[in-house]
């Protein structure tokens, strides 16, 4: 009797233990690193087991836009509860970078919580554009009267929920952060000026929602002293200060992520003169512990960006090391913790780095400038947490930022270097396999070439830049869009607004539209055809008193009227047009 009893012990006890499954992620949609998924993107992660229903939600399935910040949505379990699926209720901006995040709070059927987070990037997919963008607008970071501020780079994120591209400028000598609003063509003037409380130098920024109430918060860091400022988002691109938290000194990087797991995102900093990096974990509301200071291989921690380099669903850190000429990884273990994985030289010092799939094999790389040596770095990452050697590309003089996105639209990300001496932008096609061109296009700066933010600033598709001038305290608004129209060589000014018939009329296959603008404002030229759909933006600008002309390509079009409309200001005018192959 007594064995009887144990053999029944034994085996319930083995079916408890078989029902017990931890869920784990099995596959996931977009794939990670992906260049081009749709902006209404449905996105989905499976499952090796069914999961309970309450343990899904918006605390523990989260999507961030970086961008758009956090992305509301309607979350649903499907296929027996194996499968989240999350469908964004606005569409995400264009060529923007997503963050998927599932916490630990999500549990099996029989309220087993997953061991691990899991969290992954892709990037929305960018409309045709072009390289060579033309400067609409340049804006004064300083207010009236004020003398030097030096404005070092700009967080474009949507921070009143209108759905477009705000900028959050941090100002070093004036230890602040200037926010500007998007108006749907340019931005307006400063709408908030909000002091860093202990702050000395600020520098890096980086937007999250902390706190899980919808609205996106800031973290800054101070390359001046140990500081790392917090703001937490109030809505209406209003922000709160929080007491400053000590990291260690001259935080010259910050990157974000949920790095134990529990669903909130911490912080790390790398700190130049600390010789560090810094983790601040979140406690769950917002709020963070003290910094946990970590010595990495390298010296001089100066740049740090946040992504899966081994393809297991964890957050790991690119770390870029000022003294050593180095980029440093670190593997991220899901619970806060992080272990060296590789490290592979530099011709020149990293002042920043920038991360993505660059060669299209599916796996993160990473770009570095290399400030003095006048370089930018390629280092390819090999999927299992390897890092290969360099590939240098000749930049302006002292590039000091850099940046990344698909802004031709070719489905490869580009990349973009600023030049501090050099006063430039410099934007590097990437030719494809992550081979870039060696005679990058180069827009002006004014007296310095600082930080470029890549975004659509116009909603309409295709990447913008906003470069920011940190001697003369400049923004810089370049449209990406079609290129200077040619101004008459009389340079009259018109009287007034007015639309010319098409010359010539009928057409196989161009035409050219003359138009005139009496006074500086955002103008408009479509092309739409007999059921009024929009088949051609000319022009989508602010442009300057005078007499224009663009040509317009039918090749693609068949034969049939077609009517192009300018909106100028007050003025609007529609005409038709003939076509005939």
């Amino acid at each position: 009797m007594r064995n009887l009893i144990l053999t029944v012990f034994i085996v319930l006890s083995s079916v408890n233990i078989a029902l017990s499954i931890a869920p784990v992620v099995t596959s996931i949609s977009p794939q990670r690193q992906i260049l081009n998924a749709p902006r209404s993107v449905n996105i989905i992660a499976d499952f090796n087991t069914p999961l309970d229903p309450a343990s899904v939600n918006s605390l523990t399935f989260r999507v961030f836009g970086k961008q758009t910040g956090p992305a509301a949505g309607t979350i649903e379990l499907l296929n027996g509860n194996t499968r989240i699926s999350f469908i964004p209720s606005t569409p995400f901006l264009a060529g923007e970078w997503i963050t998927v995040n599932l916490s630990k709070g999500i549990k099996s059927a029989d309220n087993t919580p997953m061991a691990l987070g899991y969290n992954w990037n892709f990037w929305t997919i960018a409309q045709p554009g072009t390289l060579n963008q033309t400067l609409i607008r340049t804006l004064p970071v300083r207010r009236e009267g004020e003398g030097l501020i030096q404005c070092y780079g700009a967080l474009g994120c949507d921070f009143n929920n209108d759905g477009r591209t705000d900028l959050a400028v941090v100002n070093e000598v004036s230890r602040d952060f200037r926010v500007f609003l998007n108006n749907g063509i340019s931005y307006d003037s400063i709408f908030a000026v909000y002091p860093l409380p202990s702050g000395s130098f600020p520098s890096p920024s980086e937007a999250a929602d902390f706190n899980h109430d919808g609205i996106v918060d800031i973290v800054i860091g101070n390359a001046a002293n140990n500081v790392m400022s917090l703001f937490m988002g109030l809505g209406n691109a209003a922000f709160m200060p929080e007491a400053p938290y000590t990291a260690s000194n001259n935080v010259r990087g910050v990157a974000v992520a949920d790095f134990d797991g529990d669903g909130f995102d911490d912080v790390i900093t790398a700190n130049r003169g600390g010789s560090n990096i810094s983790l601040f974990k979140n406690n769950g509301n917002g709020t963070f512990g003290s910094a946990f200071n970590i010595n990495t291989v390298g010296n001089s921690e100066t740049a740090v960006m946040i992504a899966d380099a081994n393809n297991d669903g964890i957050q790991d850190a690119f770390i870029g090391c000022y003294q050593s000429n180095e980029i440093v990884l670190l593997l991220g273990d899901g619970n806060g913790g992080f272990n060296f994985s590789s490290r592979s030289s530099l011709n020149g010092p990293p002042w920043a780095i920038v991360v993505g799939d660059i060669n299209g094999d599916g796996n993160v790389d990473v770009a570095a400038c290399l400030s003095s040596a006048n370089r930018i770095g390629i280092i390819f990452g090999d999927g299992a947490g390897g890092l290969g050697t360099v590939t240098n590309y000749l930049s302006g003089s002292f590039p000091l930022a850099i940046d990344i996105g698909d802004v031709d639209g070719d489905n490869d990300l580009d990349i973009i270097s600023s030049q501090y001496a050099g006063a430039d932008f410099r934007v590097f096609e990437n030719l494809g396999n992550g081979v870039l061109s060696t005679t990058p296009i180069i827009l002006p700066s004014s007296g310095s070439g600082s930080c470029i933010t890549v975004h659509d600033r116009d909603n309409d598709g295709d990447l913008d830049l906003a470069g920011i001038d940190e001697v003369d305290d400049l923004l810089f608004i370049y449209n990406n869009g079609p290129g200077p129209l040619g101004i008459n060589s009389s340079g009259e000014i018109p009287d007034g607004f007015y639309l010319e018939q098409n010359y010539p009329n009928p057409f196989n296959p161009v035409t050219n539209l003359k138009f005139g603008v009496s006074e500086m404002g955002f103008v408009s030229l479509k092309v739409f055809d007999a059921s009024g759909k929009v088949i051609a933006i000319l022009l989508n600008e602010s442009r300057s008193a005078g007499i224009y002309s663009v040509t317009f390509d039918g090749s693609e079009l068949a034969s049939g009227i077609y009517y192009y409309q300018l909106i100028a200001g007050d003025f609007m005018e529609t005409k038709s047009m003939l076509l005939l192959k």
